[in-house]
């Protein structure tokens, strides 16, 4: 029995061991390349496809050393995003379209394993609205759990602000209040930045129509509103 046990324990730490070792070597191969993306999103530098493959075979290889990271799936969508957004005229449609559904993927990839980390629900509601899938459950949903799990975050505030002022009339109603919520949420915390991207604010505020929501802040800023439309 004392043999079995120590033989178990030594196994048990073994394999520790090893899945120690695997997540530290993934990280070696994930952290420069994401470092790398990170900065070149930062400062807007186009990246060459050989930079692209380069980080795009590191953080492949990290996902396939440590499967379902949410980090590393996010940041693969990224990158599919970032050779969209930088190397389209390089791409035909098919291509195009392939890198899309990439992104797409790996980005419900993450919120699934991570699923109320707000960040990758706001890469997931922005990459359904590049795409215009406005009127789509899945829109909608990404967008309330961005905003559900990342209330008091000021950057994700900013982004469900932005696209939810730009496609308010085709979010779900659930979606909807919880658009609003954000907004009046933003306007306490960050009102200036509010005021600025929403860049309609006679849209929202008569496309808004959400009586069981009590949002003092909205509610006085849209009565200015109409008050300045008033001939």
């Amino acid at each position: 029995m004392v043999v079995m046990f120590a033989v178990s324990v030594m196994l048990f730490l073994s394999w520790q061991g090893w899945v120690a070792g695997r997540n530290g070597l993934s990280d070696v191969f994930a952290r420069p390349a994401i470092n790398y993306l990170e900065d070149k999103s930062a400062d807007e530098r186009r990246m060459s496809q050989a930079q692209w493959q380069a980080v795009y075979e590191s953080i492949l290889r990290a996902d396939e050393l440590m499967p379902g990271n949410p980090r590393y799936l996010d940041s693969l969508g990224w990158l599919e995003q970032t050779k969209l957004d930088q190397l389209a005229d390089d791409l035909d449609i098919d291509q195009i379209g392939a890198h899309a559904r990439a992104a797409e993927g790996y980005y419900r990839g993450a919120v699934a394993a991570r699923p109320t980390w707000p960040y990758y629900w706001g890469s997931l509601a922005m990459e359904e609205y590049r795409r215009g899938n406005y009127d789509t459950a899945e829109y909608s949903v990404a967008l309330v759990n961005a905003a559900r799990f990342g209330p008091w975050k000021n950057d994700t505030q900013r982004l469900v602000a932005d696209l939810g002022s730009d496609t308010l009339e085709f979010l779900s109603p659930r979606a909807q209040r919880g658009f609003l919520r954000n907004l009046e949420r933003g306007l306490t915390r960050q009102p200036d930045a509010m005021l600025e991207i929403v860049r309609d604010w006679e849209y929202v505020c008569q496309t808004a129509n959400v009586p069981d929501v009590s949002l003092p802040l909205f509610s006085n800023h849209c009565e200015r509103v109409g008050d300045q439309l008033l001939p």
